[in-house]
């Protein structure tokens, strides 16, 4: 077996010149997709895969850091329509018409898709609808469900799940060694803080506000960055509540923090200006605010393999004598 240190979604056995690779289903116990990774063109089939691929399809933007950070963009013949696209060795691949874009779930090109005759496509897991029409052009799905991970070295580690598929695992191995000894060095600054402020996340969309639960992703982050999250359930997903009810929890929090697209240059007051109400927030009135404003920062297609990063941004504001040289990369504090 291949042997993972923080990844729970995944799994791979190694057997003679082949792999089995199965990704778990989050919700259904036992459940899972198995794919056999082989030497041989001869065998390829929708759940067997010859390795390594050439012509990959990538249908979320959260999938291409793991290329990014292997430097491996080349193998990747397409991707979906990402609004936010930032890498620029990927824009130059999509210029030159070297890349594709296919579309978005029940929208995509199929005969694009047929053209293009791509080894493996990777699906998101949580998109609904559109993948039937390409499951039945017989060419192999993969579900990239690092997301379903519930700590940020879970997710970072996918990267050995991509690196199979493009003969890349010793240089997988490195990257993401690297990158939990810069985060675990990190957390251990936080460990024995004497003072953990209070944090909140998220703001009003359409009527509700989208808390993430106690034991979520992003209750981790906080936690390992010396904070305190405000929201004490179990749960490890985001759920709906109305503002009165983060009120009750959050107007006394020290730190608002949001990922949201806002317009360039946002500013305390036109959050206040979307809704009076945030100006009653004690994290409002300090100017302790935290945006990451995913129309100009790289979010979604660096964060998976950034853990580091973001823990440092989250300690810089929250215990700022613990990395004072440190210059934040995904967010900012709003004035």
């Amino acid at each position: 077996m291949l042997a993972l240190k923080h990844a729970k979604e995944f799994s791979v056995e190694k057997l003679d010149g082949s792999s089995i690779l199965k990704i778990y289903r989050k919700g259904e116990e036992g459940a899972f997709d198995s794919f056999k990774l082989v030497q041989n063109d001869s065998e390829k089939s929708a759940s067997t895969i010859p390795i390594p691929c050439k012509r990959i399809v990538c249908l979320s933007s959260t999938q291409l850091c793991y290329f990014f950070e292997l430097n491996d963009i080349d193998d990747i013949v397409a991707i979906n329509s990402s609004r936010y696209l930032r890498h620029e060795g990927m824009k130059k691949l999509l210029e030159s018409g070297k890349v594709k874009r296919i579309g978005k779930e029940g929208n995509f090109n199929l005969e694009m898709l047929v053209a293009l005759d791509p080894d493996v496509i990777f699906v998101s897991p949580f998109k609904v609808g559109g993948f039937d029409a390409i499951r039945n052009l017989g060419i192999p799905l993969v579900p990239m469900a690092a997301y379903n991970e519930e700590t940020p070295l879970g997710r970072a580690e996918w990267i050995k799940m991509l690196a199979l598929f493009v003969g890349q695992e010793t240089k997988a191995d490195s990257i993401f060694n690297a990158i939990e000894s810069r985060y675990q060095n990190l957390k251990s600054l936080a460990a024995n803080v004497k003072h953990r402020p209070t944090v909140f996340s998220g703001k009003m969309r359409s009527g509700s506000w989208y808390v993430p639960g106690g034991n979520s992703f992003y209750a981790h982050y906080f936690r390992d960055a010396g904070a305190d999250y405000i929201i004490k359930d179990n749960k490890t997903g985001a759920y709906p509540v109305d503002f009165e009810s983060i009120y009750s929890k959050a107007s006394h929090c020290d730190f608002w923090r949001i990922i949201h697209p806002e317009k360039l240059g946002v500013s305390l007051k036109d959050l206040a200006e979307q809704d009076p109400r945030y100006t009653d927030f004690k994290a409002f009135q300090n100017q302790n605010v935290i945006l990451c404003n995913i129309r100009e920062k790289p979010y979604y297609e660096q964060a998976g393999m950034k853990p580091d990063v973001l823990l440092a941004d989250y300690l810089h504001f929250f215990h700022p004598e613990l990395l004072p040289e440190h210059e934040p990369y995904f967010y900012n504090k709003l004035k």
